[in-house]
């Protein structure tokens, strides 16, 4: 065995300058380059400093506020306009056609100036009822379909303010009992004149 073992050295001691053969092959070495290695590209992603995020925020909050802003004043405008065209037509109600509403209400405001003159040395009742008495009674004179008109449209808005109903009663109230003191004074003092003559 021994000789075997010497005969299989010799053998492969004669192998020794060739190859040496794998199952798997071994992969070629490869040639470097002559030119440089591409350089892979450098993509910088920058983050925002603190202060650009203040800012960022700063003008989002602007905006947003700014946006806010102008939906109040569109609002504020849209009630503004229903106000005037809810006038417009309250006017138009009001307001008869067929009647000159110029020359009518300055004889009318006229009236109401000549209440506070033929009262200026009177009582301060008699100044504060005499022009809105003399305006009354002039505007039914001067525009009577307006002026009943403007006495219905009251009614209305009575009608749906129970507060406001309760002042007119009290007033009228108030009107109809002067009146009839006044009424029995007169009736008195021309009593008393009947007597003495």
């Amino acid at each position: 065995m021994l000789v075997l073992t010497a005969f299989a050295g010799a053998v492969l001691k004669g192998f020794k300058g060739f190859p040496v053969i794998y199952a798997e092959e071994n992969p070629a070495k490869k040639k470097l380059s002559i030119y440089d290695e591409p350089k892979p590209d450098i993509i910088l992603v920058e983050s925002p400093t603190r202060l650009e995020k203040e800012i960022r925020q700063t003008r989002i909050q602007v905006i947003k506020a700014a946006r806010d802003f102008e939906q109040q004043i569109h609002g504020v405008a849209n009630k503004w306009i229903a106000i005037e065209q809810d006038t417009e037509k309250t006017i138009k109600e009001i307001v008869a056609q067929d009647e000159r509403l110029m020359p009518g209400a300055l004889y009318i405001s006229v009236a109401g100036l000549a209440g506070t003159i033929i009262a200026r040395n009177r009582n301060v009742l008699l100044r504060i009822a005499s022009p809105l008495f003399f305006t009354i009674a002039s505007s039914y004179y001067f525009l009577p379909k307006t002026s009943h008109n403007i006495l219905k449209k009251i009614q209305e808005y009575e009608q749906k303010s129970p507060k406001l109903l309760k002042v007119h009663y009290s007033i009228s109230e108030v009107a109809s009992d002067t009146k009839q003191k006044v009424d029995s004074v007169i009736a008195d003092l021309k009593n008393n004149n009947n007597k003495s003559k």
